[in-house]
C-alpha cells in the first residue's frame, strides 16, 4: 500500500499543477479584458470631447458671423450720425452707435473666450489621443505576450496530463476511483497524519487508527474530513526517516 499512497501523492501534485496552469490560462485573457475596457472608456471620452469641440467651434463661428453683422451695423449707425439734421436725431443716432459698439465689444470678448476654450479642448484631446495610442500599443504587446505564454502553458498542461495518465495506470482502479471521488468534493484528497493529527482538517485521529496507519497495509480515511490519510513518515525516504529518528 505504501507504493499506492506514494503514487497518489504524485498524482495529486500533478493534478494541483494542472489546475494551477489551467487557472493561469483563464486569468490571462481576463487581464487583457481589463486593459481593453480601459481603452474603450478612453475612446468614449475622446468621442465626447471631439463632439464638444465641434459644438464650441460652431458656436464661435456663429458669434463671429454676428460680430461681422454688428460691425456693419456700427458702420451704418456712424453714417447715420453724420447725416442728422437736428438734436433729436443726433441723440437717437448717438444712442444707436453706443449700443451697437457695446454689442460688438461683447461679441469680441465672447469670441476671445471661446478661442481660449477651444485651444484648451484641443490640447486635452491631443493628450488623450497620445495616451490612447500608447495604451493600444501596450495592449498589442500584452496580447502577443499572453498568446505566447498561453501556448507555452498549454504545452506544459499536455505534458503534465500525459504524465498523470501514466501515474493513474499504475494505481489500483478502486484506489483511483476513491481518490477521484474525494478530490471532486474536497479538492485536496490525500493528506498526511503527523503526531496523530490529520493535516487536512487539523483534527486528532483515534489512536487505534493511528496504529493502523503506521503499519501502512491499508487505505484509510480520516473519520472527520473523509480524506485519504497516511502516516507522514511512511512515505519518507530511508535517509529522511533516519534523520527524523
Amino acid at each position: 500500500m505504501r507504493d499506492q499512497l506514494k503514487l497518489l501523492e504524485d498524482l495529486q501534485r500533478h493534478d494541483a499543477r494542472i489546475q494551477e496552469m489551467e487557472g493561469l490560462v483563464k486569468a490571462l485573457p481576463q487581464e487583457l479584458l481589463a486593459a481593453e475596457t480601459a481603452i474603450g472608456e478612453l475612446e468614449k471620452l475622446l468621442a465626447k470631447e471631439r463632439a464638444g469641440l465641434l459644438d464650441i467651434e460652431n458656436f464661435r463661428k456663429s458669434q463671429e458671423d454676428e460680430q461681422k453683422d454688428t460691425t456693419e451695423q456700427l458702420s451704418r449707425a456712424k453714417a447715420k450720425l453724420s447725416q442728422v439734421k437736428n438734436m433729436k436725431e443726433s441723440n437717437a443716432a448717438q444712442r444707436e452707435v453706443e449700443s451697437t459698439r457695446r454689442t460688438m465689444e461683447g461679441r469680441e470678448e465672447e469670441v476671445q473666450k471661446l478661442a481660449a476654450v477651444i485651444e484648451q479642448q484641443r490640447k486635452a484631446i491631443s493628450e488623450h489621443e497620445a495616451k490612447l495610442a500608447t495604451e493600444r500599443e501596450g495592449l498589442k504587446k500584452q496580447k502577443s505576450s499572453a498568446d505566447q505564454r498561453i501556448a507555452t502553458i498549454q504545452k506544459d498542461i499536455t505534458a503534465a496530463r500525459t504524465e498523470r495518465e501514466e501515474l493513474a495506470k499504475m494505481l489500483r482502479p478502486d484506489v483511483l476511483r476513491k481518490y477521484g471521488t474525494i478530490r471532486m468534493r474536497k479538492g485536496l484528497a490525500v493528506v498526511a497524519v503527523k503526531d496523530g493529527t490529520c493535516r487536512g482538517c487539523n483534527m486528532r485521529i483515534p489512536p487505534q487508527l493511528y496504529n493502523v496507519l503506521q503499519r501502512g497495509n491499508s487505505l484509510e480515511l480520516c473519520p472527520t474530513c473523509n480524506r485519504i490519510i497516511y502516516w507522514a513518515r511512511l512515505l519518507e525516504e530511508p535517509s529522511e526517516a533516519s534523520a527524523a529518528s
